[in-house]
């Protein structure tokens, strides 16, 4: 007994002595988040000037070369039907088109200086919101760690076992955000960062076309260029909603879901259904992002991957928590390597699902057998019969 007595002790000074070391801690950390804040403020300041500047850059370029290419049409016919100009008309026009190409030339590598500052500036303005955002946490965790250490080491060991959870599902929300971004880039670079090239290079072949006198042939092509154009915008619109839904927030998560489907369904051939369990009501945005994503998750996850000829989705509004349920007829999947997929931490499609159900305090089930189909269903409480992420 006696021992056990100077053990809880000895444990009790250790804690004050680290209670004393966190506070002097904690007003150093404030400060080096605050200068981090101030300079994230500078840094915007100075990156918005600079996208200002690069926005006009842009447009002195496109206007120069509309210029440019106009006086190189009076320079061709100058030179073509030389005889019916003037040798003062002649030399006008070619020191016309001089000025207007060192001048786009001018504009062409003031542009390209902006946007280097521009992109310097961004890696900057990352780098110090990274700080602030750490210090603060830090901040944050520090003040936690206060608080926890005031009370008996009972409350301590509960409220640490708390903050652990909630840790957690901060990592998990991080690990979630970054597995959305590598996934935006790479539709980018797939699908308008490939078309834009293509028109490039096609635009490219037109005005030579154009040069060389082929006006017929330049003109047929701008048939391809409008439709590379085209398909370019529409993967651009498709990336967006994808981003940001915004019939979410007019028209709440049942009809997005629905227009969604029919959408997938038009797209693909697949059949899809949708059913509704409960009374429809708005809950808190990201709850109803999240549950909108998981959706959009494990239906792409059926086409790509299961061969599905039908979709169903289940939406239930309880209570206390809600819940949806994507189920498909594809080829189905072994349980068990489902889970070895989500450990190795590499299948970025489960991870995004689980992590976005963790945050919320949810759960996240996949149900299946080889060749009798799939079934994604996620749970997520809610906050006094309300939307609202889990405290």
């Amino acid at each position: 007994m006696a021992k056990e007595l100077l053990s809880t002790q000895t444990l009790e000074d250790i804690l004050k002595r680290t209670r004393m070391a966190l506070e002097e801690g904690r007003s150093q950390i404030f400060e080096v988040a605050e200068a981090a804040q101030q300079e994230c403020t500078r840094t915007e300041v100075v990156l918005q000037t600079v996208q200002s500047e690069m926005e006009q850059a842009i447009a002195d370029v496109e206007d120069l070369t509309r210029r440019f290419a106009r006086i190189r049409v009076d320079l061709l016919r100058s030179n073509r039907d030389f005889h019916e100009y003037s040798e003062a008309e002649k030399r006008r026009i070619y020191e016309e088109a001089e000025q207007i190409r060192s001048a786009l030339a001018a504009a062409k590598e003031r542009e390209r200086l902006l946007r280097v500052r521009r992109d310097n500036l961004q890696q900057t303005l990352a780098k110090l919101r990274e700080i602030a955002a750490k210090a603060e946490s830090l901040v944050s965790q520090v003040g936690m760690a206060l608080t926890y250490l005031s009370g008996n080491l009972d409350d301590m060991s509960r409220q640490l076992e708390h903050m652990h959870i909630r840790e957690q599902a901060g990592q998990e929300m991080l690990r979630g955000q970054e597995i959305e971004r590598k996934r935006m880039a790479g539709a980018l670079h797939d699908g308008p960062v490939q078309d834009l090239a293509h028109l490039v290079v096609q635009l490219e072949i037109t005005e030579r076309l154009y040069q060389t006198g082929r006006q017929a042939e330049a003109l047929d092509k701008f048939g391809d260029l409008k439709r590379i154009a085209q398909g370019a915008m529409a993967d651009l619109r498709r990336i967006i909603y994808d981003l940001n839904p915004m019939t979410l927030d007019d028209l709440g998560l049942v009809l997005t879901i629905n227009n969604y489907l029919d959408n997938l369904s038009a797209q693909t051939g697949v059949d899809t259904r949708f059913v509704l369990l409960g009374q429809e009501r708005r809950l808190e945005p990201q709850l109803e992002m999240a549950v909108f994503r998981i959706v959009q998750e494990a239906a792409n996850n059926a086409l790509k991957h299961a061969q599905a000829s039908l979709i169903e989705v289940t939406l239930e509004y309880r209570r206390q928590q809600i819940s949806v349920s994507v189920r498909d007829d594809g080829i189905g999947f072994d349980a068990q390597s489902v889970q070895e997929k989500l450990k190795s931490g590499r299948h970025f499609g489960l991870l995004n699902m689980q992590s976005r159900a963790n945050v919320l305090g949810g759960s996240l089930q996949f149900q299946g057998e080889p060749g009798k189909g799939a079934r994604v269903l996620a749970t997520i409480p809610l906050v006094n019969g309300e939307g609202g992420e889990v405290k």
